[in-house]
């Protein structure tokens, strides 16, 4: 038979019923929990006078999760008392037998009182001879019923016992063919044992004029309205008895007369109401008093009306509510005017309503109910009348304090005929006299955890703690810890032996549960929710100290029957059991292959169900031993090998990072299954685990069948983006392109450039191209574009597009791009152009003989060489191969740091990273350093003025480097002109030196334009197209030129931009802190004059890119680093304070006086905070500290040795005829040693208060800056991308998060891998937190480019997922066939 749960006796059910408190629903709920002190539990939503009860969760017998645990249940703040719920009826009507027209006694309740605002009709209260309504089943109304109300809340509460009802609770042996209530009660030890079955609520909905506010079920939301709010109109609760087939349900039902009907009966509520009538009834007379007059007659006056007692009231109320009782079946009850003066003046007139009454406006009446006719309906309302007239007058004695019953109803209390009901009159007590104990006291609860009470004897709680283990086994070792806590509070030598007993055959209380726990170091078992953490723990215990494998097995087995843990159990069987017994178990040789095997189990398990757990067991051993993928893969299927971990814990668990390839996971999980192979199970759980996460074909095909085939693809789905395969360390360029795919106009354009019908289409720019460069109209970047450029350019578009177009239509979960598109994108035309004449000048002194090849492919005939030049060409050869080796093999993109070239980056960190986008300064003028350049900044204002010609000579260098050579001039010689791609063999794909990040990108968006028919030109030449409407924005440089006088100089300055650059170098910094660099004021000379310069921006561009400087250069070390310093960002960023506006500028000029006092305030606290003792590495206040410390120490070391001294003076001065002198001078220097102390203590105390007065002053003015431009909210730009990159200066892996704005997801692009990511691991700083260097992993990804898109132009310009998949060409050809 399977576990019941936990049960309770019939006295413990009469005891809960006194208790409970309606709507906690605790008659249902299993035993309580007694707490592991005396101090009984308090719950802080209960009623600080309500006793509270810890019930045990039902969901601790399968989930550990701690919030399941416990519930904590309030128990009313009185004991219920009951009286019979019948007006003049004693409880012998109550009970009698029924008869074949039941009486309104034996009548059970049926459903819950209709609503208010949804009255009974009047088709539902017609007679019974009508055919839409049918009498009630008999077998109802044929169930023993008791009625009883309390008394003090009026709650009603009716019990109906179904002894002859068959159910599956009741065994085979306990179970007779003909069970009557007598089963249980033949014998006094054979109480009913109740297991509670189930439990529901009837409500309706809330009328906020006639219920209470402070209605348990009532919605707790301010703004529900009453026809959204619900009530618990009625609970019933179903308990089978364990031992018979007795069925026991209990009703609660709420008070009819609600508080606020209550306070309708209140003196001030009847006065209120007469006035009101007296008003109404007097405006309607008073026209006619009028035409009286008219008439010269003497007016009639209108009679005073007399305030009743609310008694009065009550008493009117249970008359209109009797004479529908008293009313014969077949009769129409009579019917009251809806102008009635007493029932207006009396009553609320709209509480009648609630008990069935109809309001019918046209024939001005209230129709009484119908309620003794043989109708379901009928027999509803005539018990909520009745239930109602017990109720007023339970209320009516209680306003006479009990000293009136004028309504007769009975005040005898039911306890006893509630125990006859249940058949629990007479049963064992204790043999001593017990003292009223309260049910929440600790000892009550271990009685009640048992199904008992206090009161029962020895043998009766023994019988009871025996039928609690038979309905709940998972819960025997609380059983039992009650049992022994009860049998010592007793000193009952009965229940003594009997848990000697049960403990000598092996039985377990919770103490032995935790000390099982405590073994395996396990002191919280509640933190610990996964059965493999456990198990996890009791294999490292196991290997450091195998001398302890006996006692931790032991209490391992404990735990796993505690935690019924198939998990556990099945290892510690897997553990037992060795090869030669699994094969033996399983019925097979030790040559047996794995397909066998597998049949010889899906056999065994077939005919031998219940030895499941060896049979799992001994497969799971021959899997490990033997490493099959067959084997371990079926065991896997069958959920075998325990839970699969998160991706997260799967990527810990291999100790890799989650970037990693799928070849090199492969790779590493060889590795750990090597070094340990127990571990094989917990490996291919990780691995299953991000198989699963990135849906890769290739960690499926080897965990199915052990092969590694890197060439597996991945199922592409309409709903997700694809994958683009690394084709050679090109991780950074799939991330580009992945954000280029995204932008949907751009996108769009170069998928169809192919069409002949679009003006930007490959043949028509080729048309166009010739006018266009005789015209000079194609400039871009400042310069023209050559006609190679252009030819070039369309080839990258085409295959560009091409890629694009793959991305869409591929039915693979991920693309390759090919390696054209590879090297176009990554090498710049001056470079290629550069590589291909460095070629053409070296195979110039190539032989013919050795480089026949070459020579054909370009039409060159050459004659035969001789052996002496055949020699020379070989060597020249081998030195070309060599040259070109290190002059165009791609670089490691992996191994590259964000910004590029190690020798570039010494050069390039000299600037002001923030500066190098906005351009250079006009002619002369310099920065703060005095150095004449373009916008650059010296980092370390250190630097010795020996230094500045070399770093002249590297700036010089670097504006080189930033302008080109110009391209050659086109010719009509086809053969100088190399083709877009050089010649390769495809095995061996050479790409040209790599660039930076931004020159990459910079090259991708030059060849894109390039390709561009321009849509219009601007003032300056510059070309106009898609590229520059989407990317481009405008800022203007403003220099403020003061030369001592009021009047000042301005000259401006305006310049494009693709890209903002911010720096991090410092330290975290805020989105708006590294941007505030590239615009704020600074101070250069011009001229010799201060000149203030500041950035503001005129135009911004629909896609806003911000480029992160990471990579930074280390004088003192001689080398380049990565700040991975954080940069905090939101999901959108407002660039409004940045615009060229007068107000905005005006806030600006307020921020830039706040931030230069800030810095005045910080070079003031690092004063007082610098090193003064550079020996011992003391600041200023440390100093005078330790100067203070050993003025002390010498004071007090003087002290004691004041006597001597004096005496030696003293004699001194004798001698020598000075003594007066020598007096003196002691004294003086006692006053000058104190004296220096008392200023080192004044000195102390001003540093000690200054500095925490620089700190408030400092958090101050940030707090102003901070919100200076907080409502500034017209121009937001949300993220759209953050490219990433984890690694160092000079190696790392690159990939990109993309937001699908129509999916509301983050996606983590990682080459062919596409996941969708928590918007945490995107932006893992809140925004506008305040983040130490200790704060952030220096080993995590950092963002170095973000990407950010007009908010109000997301849905137009963005697109993260554009599929449509086409049918491979073998599934179209299986469609055909």
């Amino acid at each position: 038979m399977p576990p019941l749960g936990a049960g309770k006796s019939a006295p413990l059910l009469i005891q809960q019923l006194q208790y409970y408190l309606p709507t906690s629903g605790s008659l249902t709920l299993p035993t309580p929990q007694f707490p592991a002190t005396d101090a009984v539990a308090a719950s802080s939503s209960a009623s600080a006078t309500a006793p509270v009860v810890v019930y045990r969760s039902i969901h601790e017998l399968h989930d550990h999760a701690p919030q399941d645990k416990a519930v904590e249940v309030a128990f009313s703040a009185h004991v219920h008392r009951f009286i019979s719920d019948v007006v003049k009826t004693s409880y012998a009507a109550a009970v009698k037998a029924p008869s074949a027209d039941p009486t309104p006694e034996t009548t059970s309740s049926l459903s819950a009182t209709p609503a208010v605002d949804q009255p009974i009709s009047g088709d539902q209260l017609a007679a019974p001879s009508e055919p839409s309504h049918q009498p009630e089943p008999p077998a109802e109304s044929e169930l023993p019923t008791l009625r009883l109300v309390c008394s003090i809340c009026r709650y009603h509460f009716t019990i109906t016992l179904d002894p002859l009802h068959h159910h599956h609770h009741a065994s085979a042996s306990t179970t007779a063919s003909s069970s009557s209530p007598a089963d249980c009660g033949t014998a006094p030890e054979k109480l009913h044992h109740f297991i509670p079955v189930s439990h529901q609520n009837l409500t309706r909905p809330f009328d906020p004029d006639l219920d209470d506010d402070d209605e348990p079920n009532a919605s707790d939301d301010p703004t529900s309205t009453a026809a959204q709010r619900e009530i618990t109109e009625s609970e019933e609760f179903k308990l089978s008895c364990y031992i018979c087939s007795t069925v026991v349900s209990v009703v609660v039902r709420r008070p009819h007369i609600s508080r606020r009907i209550a306070d309708t009966f209140t003196a001030d509520s009847i006065k209120s109401r007469i006035e009101t009538f007296d008003a109404a009834r007097r405006a309607r007379i008073s026209p006619q008093q009028d035409q009286v007059a008219a008439d010269e007659q003497q007016p009639q006056e209108l009679p005073p009306i007399s305030i009743p007692t609310p008694n009065s009231a009550y008493n009117t109320f249970y008359k209109i509510l009797g004479d529908p009782l008293t009313t014969p079946s077949g009769k129409a009850p009579h019917s009251i005017r809806i102008d009635n003066q007493t029932l207006n003046t009396k009553l609320h007139p709209e509480i009648i309503r609630r008990f069935g009454f109809i309001k019918n406006e046209e024939s001005g009446l209230w129709q009484p109910p119908l309620v003794n006719e043989n109708t379901r309906v009928s027999k509803q309302l005539k018990r909520l009348l009745q239930e109602a007239r017990m109720e007023i007058a339970i209320i009516v004695r209680a306003l006479s304090n009990d000293t009136e019953n004028p309504y007769n109803i009975s005040t005898d209390l039911e306890l006893p005929a509630l125990r006859s009901f249940l058949r629990c009159s007479s049963y064992p007590k204790y043999a001593r006299t017990v003292a009223y104990v309260e049910p929440t006291s600790p000892v009550s609860l271990r009685f009640a955890s048992l199904g008992a009470t206090p009161d029962f004897s020895d043998s009766l709680l023994l019988q009871t703690f025996d039928r609690q283990n038979d309905c709940d086994p998972l819960n025997s070792a609380y059983y039992l810890e009650c049992l022994q806590q009860l049998s010592t509070t007793r000193a009952s030598e009965e229940l003594q032996i009997r848990v000697v007993e049960l403990q000598s055959l092996g039985a377990l209380t919770r103490g032995d549960v935790r000390d099982a726990y405590r073994d395996l170091g396990i002191d919280d078992p509640e933190a610990f929710n996964d059965d493999s953490l456990i198990l996890g723990i009791f294999k490292a215990r196991l290997q450091d100290a195998p001398s302890t494998g006996t006692k931790l097995k032991a209490a391992l087995q404990i735990v796993a029957n505690h935690r019924n843990s198939e998990l556990l159990r099945a290892y510690l069987q897997a553990e037992s059991m060795d090869e030669a017994q699994s094969y033996k178990v399983l019925a097979v040789e030790k040559e047996t292959d794995d397909e066998l095997i597998i049949s010889s189990y899906e056999v065994n398990l077939r005919e031998v169900p219940e030895k499941r757990d060896v049979l799992n067991s001994a497969l799971l051993v021959l899997a490990k031993k033997r490493q099959s993928p067959k084997l371990l893969s079926f065991a896997e299927l069958n959920n075998l090998t325990g839970p699969v971990p998160d991706v997260e814990a799967a990527f810990a668990v291999l100790g890799v990072q989650s970037a990693m390839e799928d070849s090199h996971l492969l790779t590493v999980f060889d590795i750990r299954v090597s070094d340990n192979p127990d571990e094989i199970l917990t490996m291919r759980n990780a691995m299953r685990a991000i198989m699963i996460a990135r849906k890769s074909e290739i960690l499926r095909t080897f965990l199915e069948s052990g092969t590694i085939d890197l060439n597996a693809a991945s199922v592409g789905s309409e709903t997700e983006p694809v994958g683009l395969r690394n084709i050679g360390n090109t991780c950074y360029l799939n991330s580009l392109l992945q954000f280029y795919f995204t932008i949907k106009p751009l996108r769009e354009l170069l998928i169809n450039n192919t069409d002949d019908s679009n003006t930007n289409s490959t043949a028509a720019l080729e048309q166009d191209m010739e006018s266009a460069l005789a015209r000079g109209e194609k400039r871009i970047g400042g310069r023209i574009v050559t006609e190679w450029e252009i030819r070039r350019a369309l080839d990258f578009v085409r295959e560009l597009g091409g890629l694009f177009e793959s991305m869409i239509c591929s039915s693979e979960g991920a693309v390759a791009p090919n390696q054209e598109l590879a090297y176009l994108a990554l090498v710049s035309s001056i470079e290629a152009w550069e590589d291909w004449q460095k070629i053409q000048q070296q195979q110039q002194v190539v032989k013919a003989d050795q480089v026949m090849t070459d020579a054909e492919e370009e039409g060159v005939v050459q004659g035969p060489a001789t052996a002496e030049e055949s020699e020379s060409a070989e060597t020249e050869i081998a030195s070309l191969k060599e040259d070109v080796k290190e002059d165009v093999v791609m670089e490691d993109k992996e191994n590259l740091s964000p910004i590029g070239k190690t020798e570039e980056v010494v050069k390039i960190s000299q600037l002001s990273p923030e500066r190098q986008v906005l351009g250079v300064l006009p002619d002369g003028v310099t920065n703060s350093t005095g150095n004449s350049t373009a916008s650059i900044v010296i980092e370390d204002d250190a630097v010795e003025a020996t230094k500045e010609t070399e770093e002249s000579k590297e700036i010089e260098e670097s504006k080189e480097i930033a302008e080109p050579p110009p391209l050659p001039k086109r010719t009509s010689t086809t053969t100088t002109i190399p083709p877009s791609v050089p010649p390769r063999n495809d095995s061996n794909m050479m790409f040209g030196s790599q660039q930076d990040v931004t020159e990459c990108i910079d090259n991708v968006l030059f060849q894109i334009e390039a390709a561009l028919k321009p849509e219009r030109v601007d003032s300056d030449g510059e070309q106009i197209d898609l590229v520059k409407d989407l990317f481009y924005g405008k800022t203007q440089q403003t220099l403020e030129v003061r030369d001592g006088s009021s009047s000042s100089s301005v000259r401006t300055k305006e310049e494009r931009f693709s890209h903002l650059i911010v720096d991090v170098a410092a330290g975290p910094r805020d989105i708006y802190e590294a941007l505030d660099a590239c615009f704020d004021v600074e101070t250069v000379d011009l001229d010799g004059k201060p000149a203030r310069r500041y950035v503001t921006v005129l135009e911004l561009p629909p896609i806003l890119q911000i480029q992160i400087q990471r990579v930074q250069y280390d004088r003192g070390l001689g080398r380049v680093f990565k700040s991975n310093a954080p940069i905090i960002f939101g999901e959108t960023v407002y660039m409004d304070r940045y615009m060229d506006d007068g107000e905005v500028q005006k806030r600006r000029e307020q921020m830039w006086a706040w931030k230069e006092q800030v810095a005045e305030l910080e070079k003031k606290r690092a004063k007082m905070q610098a090193v003064l003792d550079t020996v011992n590495q003391l600041s200023g206040e440390q100093t005078l500290r330790a100067a203070r410390s050993w003025l002390r120490r010498v004071q007090e070391a003087t002290a004691g040795l004041e006597e001597v001294m004096e005496e030696e003076q003293r004699q001194e001065a004798d001698l020598l005829g000075d003594e007066d002198k020598e007096e003196s001078k002691s004294r003086e220097e006692e006053v000058l040693l104190a004296e220096v102390v008392e200023e080192l203590e004044a000195e102390m105390a001003e540093v000690a208060s200054a500095g925490p007065q620089v700190d408030a002053e400092i958090e101050a003015l940030n707090k102003k800056i901070q919100a200076q431009f907080s409502d500034l909210k017209q121009l937001g730009y949300r993220v759209h991308s953050v490219f990433i990159h984890r690694g160092q200066a000079t190696f790392g892996h690159y990939w990109i998060y993309i937001y699908d704005y129509e999916n509301g997801v983050f996606r983590k692009y990682n080459d062919e891998h596409v996941t969708v990511v928590s918007a945490e691991e995107v932006m893992p700083f809140a925004e506008s937190a305040s983040v130490g260097s200790g704060d952030y992993d220096v080993t995590a990804g950092t963002p170095y480019f973000l990407v950010f898109v007009r908010e109000d132009m997301t849905e137009q310009l963005v697109e993260a997922v554009r599929r449509r998949i086409r049918e491979r060409e073998e599934d179209q050809d299986l469609i055909e066939l």
